[in-house]
């Protein structure tokens, strides 16, 4: 990745970022979940199988987080476009 800064943020599979999954489709490239504490992590998907993780926020504060992200999907998207996918579905495909 060259010159392209990059988030100290887990990139991970689209699976395991789907447990717990509450909203995908609403907004293309957003995802947002909740964890077992109730914690809402919201990721970006960057290619088929990966996610990076760029937020995290208690209830009350999710969805002002994933609206400011969601005007950032394509710069997350274009600094990881060279990125090759590291990480493979559960399923092996």
């Amino acid at each position: 990745m060259s010159d392209a800064v990059s988030y100290q943020t887990p990139i991970m599979s689209m699976d395991e970022f789907n447990i717990g999954l509450l909203e995908k489709d609403q907004i293309p490239g957003l995802l947002i979940r909740s964890d077992e504490n109730g914690v809402y992590n919201i990721g970006i998907q960057i290619n088929d199988t990966e996610v990076v993780k760029v937020d995290s926020a208690v209830e009350n504060d999710a969805m002002r987080r994933a609206e400011y992200w969601k005007d950032h999907i394509s710069e997350i998207q274009e600094r990881y476009k060279d990125r090759k996918p590291g990480l493979k579905l559960f399923g092996g495909e």
